[in-house]
């Protein structure tokens, strides 16, 4: 009889491993005022907790305008419940993971 391999699953629950359900990407808009940076947020997000997802990405580059500006909407969003640095064990610093409050 032959043996069977157990097979490690990781959720995407774990403390490790984000599993982002929607992205939104800012290098894919073209130029932007900080007015268009905050529309295409605010609307993204609320999109998103409407969908019900509650894991999301926003990659905002390391510029020195999109990312400042989008961690300080964050800060105070009615949707955000956290947010993070994305691949912060490596050192990458041009996206926010984010994760949504629930209903």
């Amino acid at each position: 009889m032959r043996k069977t391999k157990k097979i490690k699953t990781v959720t995407p629950n774990s403390f490790f491993e984000f599993v982002p359900q929607s992205e939104l990407d800012f290098h894919n808009l073209g130029e932007l005022t900080t007015y268009d940076i905050e529309k295409y947020l605010n609307e993204f997000l609320e999109d998103c907790y409407i969908n019900k997802l509650s894991r999301v990405l926003v990659v905002t580059g390391k510029g020195l305008i999109v990312r400042p500006l989008v961690l300080r909407l964050l800060r105070n969003h009615k949707y955000v419940d956290g947010y993070k640095p994305a691949g912060y064990f490596n050192g990458q610093s041009g996206a926010v993971e984010i994760e949504l409050v629930g209903e």
